[in-house]
């Protein structure tokens, strides 16, 4: 292998690593966010059902006149209660292009305690069931990082108001290329 393709080589794997070498410092403050959801079946058409972890709107969950899509995630609910989530490709089968995959795993660790993004062991596009207190780590399209580095999010439900279908959920961003860090403020890595 010559010098050049060493180096190139070496360079790749310290950007896999943990230490952040070559990402820039974060510039975006990780902050902790409350919202209510509707499910996305029986609930009227104005009510939002999905969430955009970029920006941090809620929205009902619509397909662009520019062909992106709204959200990153929709939320409904099973007939026992609980929450399914919906994964944009979930919603969207036949997604138009820039419709990126979302990977969710569900933590073994209160969302609280969950400080870390995990580096693997996401479920891409499947949807997820959970139920109040259990916490989910989303690994989502990093929009405009250089090298397709993701962003990570973490949710948790707090509470489900089956009279309405509404869902209350709690969840925390990290909009820095490639920082897995899931804590409030300024991440390090």
């Amino acid at each position: 292998m010559s010098f050049p393709a060493l180096i190139v080589t070496a360079v790749a794997l310290a950007a896999c690593g943990d230490s952040n070498n070559l990402l820039n410092a974060a510039s975006s403050e990780n902050t902790a966010r409350n919202y209510s959801v509707y499910a996305l079946t029986g609930t009227p058409s104005a009510l939002p059902a999905a969430y955009k972890f970029t920006s941090e709107l809620v929205a009902r969950p619509q397909l662009l006149s520019n062909g992106g899509v709204n959200f990153d995630v929709a939320f409904d609910l099973t007939s026992d209660n609980k929450v399914k989530l919906l994964p944009v490709r979930a919603v969207v089968p036949l997604p138009p292009a820039g419709v990126s995959s979302v990977g969710m795993l569900k933590s073994t660790s209160a969302y609280s305690a969950l400080e870390r993004a995990p580096d693997r062991g996401y479920t891409v596009d499947s949807t997820l069931v959970v139920g109040i207190g259990e916490t989910v780590v989303l690994q989502l399209p990093g929009s405009g990082c250089i090298y397709g580095e993701p962003y990570y999010a973490k949710l948790v439900v707090d509470s489900i108001i089956a009279a309405e279908r509404r869902i209350v959920v709690g969840s925390l961003v990290n909009r820095n290329c490639g920082f897995r860090a899931l804590t409030v403020g300024i991440p390090k890595n």
